[in-house]
């Protein structure tokens, strides 16, 4: 129960709804305002949550009046390259915060606003990269190039020609994701290990079972299987606080490990997709990301499949695993 200043107690209160005006950068902006009013003496009381949104709207309408790119928009150009906060700041030459700021609400300059639209266009990221590549790691920049390939008209194409509408029908984008917050669970999951992990569980079910957990496209990329879908879907779980990610450098292993923020909503599964869980987990609980990279590439799904190909789960009769 919120606490009247007035009344000098708790009291109940009420929402009422204003048009407000607020200045913004030197503007007067004019918002609709949800504001807490006591019931008792009809005093405004203070809510912070109330006025924080009422903040967040006010930015919101400068932003459309000046063609400023919102906040859920800069996070998308983020995701579209599966970095963090931190490694795409490092890549645009910003500080490490300036990101952070502009995410959760702050109003970015022109400037730094066309810079973003400009790394929207992966042509351009493609130059960037070529040209800062040395300001982030080379597990992130291997991320980023492999997110390039994704976004390339000749990888749509490709996609498209291997009957995506087969993929699509049976795709279950939530049990991915807690797929992943499953297997970041474990102790030091490295992102290409975690891409494995994910492989071995869709294909080990299909070939128990008939059919994938997830169901997800992978595809054939230089350092073993990919989700079609992982870095999206990474970056939006790292936006929900379901994984955290960390760059580390541990001796010969340079990257980003994930871990579990939360446990996985494993009521998502049914009693054999949880059994096939759990017997990926034991089986690589102590594996390094080298050590499953290298074993992945033993496998026919990976070997006589090429460079961005969708690997077809008629593989999964001949894995490694049974």
């Amino acid at each position: 129960m919120p606490f009247c200043g007035e009344c000098m107690r708790e009291t109940e209160s009420r929402i009422e709804k204003r048009t407000e005006t607020y200045p913004v950068k030197g503007e007067e902006i004019t918002v609709e305002a949800q504001v807490a009013v006591c019931e008792v003496c009809g005093t405004d009381m203070l809510d912070v949550a109330l006025d924080d949104q009422t903040l967040t709207d006010a930015y919101a309408i400068y932003r459309s009046r000046h063609g400023l790119l919102q906040p859920q928009e800069i996070r998308a150009i983020r995701s579209m390259y599966g970095l963090g906060q931190k490694a795409f700041s490092r890549l645009l030459g910003w500080g490490e915060v300036t990101l952070a700021r502009y995410e959760t609400g702050s109003i970015q300059s022109a400037a730094h606003d066309q810079m973003l639209r400009l790394a929207q266009q992966p042509a351009n990221m493609r130059q960037l990269l070529e040209r800062s590549g040395e300001r982030v790691t080379q597990e992130q920049r291997r991320t980023v190039e492999e997110c390039l390939i994704s976004l390339s008209d000749e990888h749509e194409a490709l996609l498209v020609q291997e009957d995506s509408a087969a993929y699509a029908a049976g795709k279950d984008v939530k049990k991915l994701g807690e797929m992943m917050v499953y297997f970041a669970g474990q102790a030091q999951t490295w992102r290409t290990k975690l891409n494995k992990l994910l492989f071995y569980a869709d294909f080990l079910h299909h070939r128990r079972h008939g059919r994938a957990i997830s169901g997800s496209r992978y595809v054939h990329m230089q350092f073993g299987p990919v989700p079609a879908d992982f870095y999206t879907l990474q970056a939006s779980l790292v936006d929900q606080a379901a994984l955290s990610e960390e760059c580390l450098d541990a001796g010969d292993c340079t990257g980003t490990v994930f871990r579990a923020l939360r446990p996985a909503d494993t009521g998502v599964f049914d009693a054999q997709e949880l059994q096939t869980l759990k017997d990926v987990a034991s089986k690589f609980a102590h594996w390094t990301a080298s050590d499953i990279t290298a074993f992945s590439h033993r496998e026919p799904a990976w070997s006589e499949t090429s460079d961005r190909e969708t690997i077809p789960y008629e593989y999964a009769s001949r894995l490694q695993l049974d």
